[in-house]
């Protein structure tokens, strides 16, 4: 429980000194719809568990997540969004974030905070980080975010 509780406050610490707060509003309304995702995920998962945190004892795994992790690496992700928009340099940024969201997800596989009791596995998670990162990028452009800091 320990594990969750630190974890969530180094994402938060992360936000705290990284985060340009200036941006909060465009940013944190993508920051709720990953949060949102997170625990839609999560509660599938209890009907089929593709991974499972600590042996589901309690609900504090996926609330750290859902309320740190989540919203804070997808805040970071659209705020630090490269100028240049060419192909070759968006593919290396999501390189970069799919890298870190994975490291994340080895973090908690190797400490034996999260398993795997089915078929999903950490390839599984990299392929789909890099399609949350895709949905997220294109949400924010889709909804015109960058209004909000205006």
């Amino acid at each position: 429980m320990k594990f969750w509780l630190l974890s969530f406050a180094f994402s938060w610490t992360i936000w705290f000194v990284f985060a340009d707060k200036k941006r909060w509003r465009e940013l944190f309304s993508l920051g709720f719809i990953a949060l949102v995702y997170a625990l839609a995920t999560d509660v599938l998962m209890h009907y089929y568990p593709l991974w499972i945190y600590d042996g589901q004892m309690s609900p504090l795994p996926e609330l750290a997540n859902a309320f740190g992790v989540y919203p804070v690496v997808t805040y970071l992700f659209i705020q630090w969004l490269p100028k240049q928009k060419n192909i070759w340099v968006l593919l290396a940024y999501w390189f970069f974030w799919t890298g870190i969201a994975v490291g994340i997800e080895l973090y908690h596989v190797k400490t034996g905070h999260m398993s795997y009791p089915r078929w999903w596995n950490t390839y599984h998670s990299y392929i789909a980080n890099w399609i949350l990162f895709w949905m997220f990028y294109h949400l924010h452009k889709l909804f015109r975010f960058e209004r909000l800091s205006s």
